[in-house]
């Protein structure tokens, strides 16, 4: 009998990237190759799409196949283009790796799929940056650590150059204003009303010099455009009294001997005038367009009126002092009227009334207008005169408009004698054509208009007429009436039953800092020891909304006031603060 052979399929393998064909035997079935994705297999040289009988005598190619990447550049330049930045967009290539494979009689070829990020080279970068018109400022280290990140977050690969700014014009002051003189640290005893110099100045003393403005350097954009620098601004020194600009405006020199202000951009040398015995019957009132110092008293009835600053030596009794600039009186005040600051005083007082002028002669002017317009009652109020109707009309729905003219008149009346001659005019205009005495003068709805618009420019003049702060400053206050600009100072034992209106502070700084009865109102603070008294003197003190009120003990029938918000003390209370917070409440702690 004859051997029977073994039967033996053929078989197709993988190792290390080779194909191997082992054939079949023994009547067994050929091997089987096909190709699978990722590759084209070609047998013979000749592209094989599907299953495909092999021998070992095959000559068998694969061709593995990638799919390739990409690396795209994308620069955006700033609003300001002073920055440029790029961001790489990277699409990762794919190839294809063989896979090892046992034998198998049918195989199909596996791969292996990697993705690799395409390499991008800094000129690539460059190329990007120059077609997008970037060529000032392109920074080489912070092109190749974009290179290598692979997080695709843009990045600052250009930087332009910001201008340089210039300088302004500055005026240089050679004076300094009213200064602190300190004592020497072995002295005891310290007058400090003592320790406050008031600069002076000799004819020929210079009193400014101007530094002009200084150009800026022009930058550049990562486009190469050009950016130039602000404009600085230029001054111009002006002299008033007692002063002129000399050496082709860089320098201001005075004219006169006294005391140097500047104040509102202009440069004045104030006068002194000395009232070496007081101020009496036998001297007269004082009226000076400069400083006025008087040596003794200001007795009573007698009026000091200075456009510059007053310092009384001694005592004011029931007298009238009025200066444009401070008021410092070294003992007391008592009674009269004083006012530090001059007509700007009246101006923050009466701040908003002025408010309440203007809109009220507004809503009267749109009124009249409407009147105007109507078909009937038009014709009927140019039959009757406008001033009969202006008339009906302040008789009842602005009923508050003649009472509150005449309140403004009568506070500037007060500093007659230094308010300007436009806004005397002004009051004069506003009483005529609110007056309820006879038939009106009014000849059209023009002329209200005509009135609003002139208390608007009014309005609007004052917002700069008072930035300045001047300040009053005393030993005591009693019965008296002070009103400052800017900080009403009380050095000595306090001050009682009077009426103190400041700007900004008032701060009863002496021992033992009492404010006993009367009103106490400031812009922004108000600072004593002690309000009131035991047996209930009724006291007010009064800050504007965002001020504070600070009192180490407050007694009985005290009202503190912040804005509109009040609080009245039934018993004493030590250490209070009070403000608003934001919501406007109250604040006591």
């Amino acid at each position: 009998m004859a051997e029977e052979r073994q039967v033996r399929d053929g078989s197709v393998s993988v190792f290390q990237g080779r194909v191997i064909v082992t054939d079949e035997s023994g009547g067994g079935q050929r091997a089987v190759l096909e190709p699978g994705p990722g590759l084209k297999l070609y047998v013979n040289e000749i592209e094989v799409t599907g299953p495909r009988e092999v021998s070992s005598k095959d000559k068998i190619r694969i061709e593995l196949q990638s799919k390739p990447g990409q690396a795209e550049v994308k620069v955006n330049i700033s609003a300001d283009g002073l920055t440029a930045e790029a961001r790489l967009d990277l699409i990762p290539e794919t190839r294809f790796y063989l896979e090892d494979s046992v034998p198998r009689q049918h195989l199909i070829l596996s791969t292996r799929e990697e993705l690799h990020l395409p390499q991008v080279e800094a000129r690539t970068i460059e190329q990007a940056l120059r077609e997008k018109g970037v060529f000032v400022g392109i920074d080489q280290k912070a092109i190749q650590a974009l290179i290598s990140q692979d997080t695709g977050k843009a990045k600052i690969v250009a930087k332009g150059k910001l201008p340089v700014p210039g300088q302004d014009a500055r005026i240089e002051l050679k004076f300094k204003a009213r200064q602190q003189m300190l004592p020497d640290e072995e002295e005891h005893k310290v007058n400090w009303r003592e320790l406050m110099v008031i600069p002076t100045v000799e004819t020929g003393d210079e009193l400014a010099i101007k530094h002009p403005p200084i150009l800026g350097k022009p930058g550049v954009t990562v486009t190469g455009e050009p950016l130039d620098p602000k404009v600085p601004l230029d001054v111009e020194l002006v002299a008033g009294e007692g002063a002129k600009v000399v050496n082709g405006g860089s320098r201001v020199v005075a004219t006169r001997s006294g005391r140097p202000v500047y104040s509102r951009g202009k440069l004045e040398v104030y006068p002194l005038l000395v009232a070496e015995k007081g101020v009496n019957l036998a001297s007269g009132n004082i009226k000076f367009n400069g400083d006025v110092l008087v040596r003794g008293n200001v007795d009573e009835t007698m009026a000091v009126s200075a456009e510059g600053n007053i310092e009384v030596a001694g005592d004011s009794t029931h007298a009238n002092l009025t200066a444009g600039g401070q008021v410092y009186v070294r003992r007391n005040v008592i009674g009269g009227i004083v006012r530090s600051g001059g007509v700007d005083v009246v101006h923050l007082r009466m701040k908003e009334s002025w408010g309440q002028l203007v809109q009220g002669l507004e809503d009267c002017a749109t009124a009249l207008t409407q009147i105007s317009k109507h078909p009937e009652l038009g014709p009927a109020a140019s039959r009757q005169g406008w001033g009969r109707v202006m008339s009906r009309l302040l008789d009842t729905k602005f009923a508050y408009l003649p009472p509150l003219v005449n309140e403004i008149a009568g506070a500037y009346r007060e500093v007659a004698g230094i308010i300007g001659k436009e806004m005397d005019n002004a009051l004069s205009s506003f009483q005529q054509a609110v007056s309820r005495r006879g038939v009106l003068q009014i000849n059209g709805v023009h002329q209200i208009w005509d009135l609003v618009n002139q208390a608007r420019r009014i309005v609007n003049d004052l917002k700069d007429t008072t930035e300045e702060e001047v300040s009053f400053t005393a030993n005591y206050v009693q019965g008296a009436r002070v009103e400052a600009s800017g900080d009403i100072i009380i050095t000595g034992k306090g001050c009682y039953q009077s009426y103190l209106y400041a700007g900004r502070s008032v701060r009863l700084e002496g021992i033992p800092g009492i404010m006993r009865g009367g009103v106490v109102q400031a812009g922004e603070r108000i600072v004593v020891s002690e309000a009131g008294s035991p047996r209930g003197s009724p006291t007010l003190l009064k800050v504007d909304r965002g001020g504070t009120v600070v009192a180490k003990k407050v007694h009985p029938n005290v009202t503190i006031q912040v804005g509109t918000r009040q609080h009245k003390f039934q018993e004493t209370e030590q250490g209070i603060h009070a403000r608003l917070d934001r919501e406007g409440t109250l604040l006591l702690y």
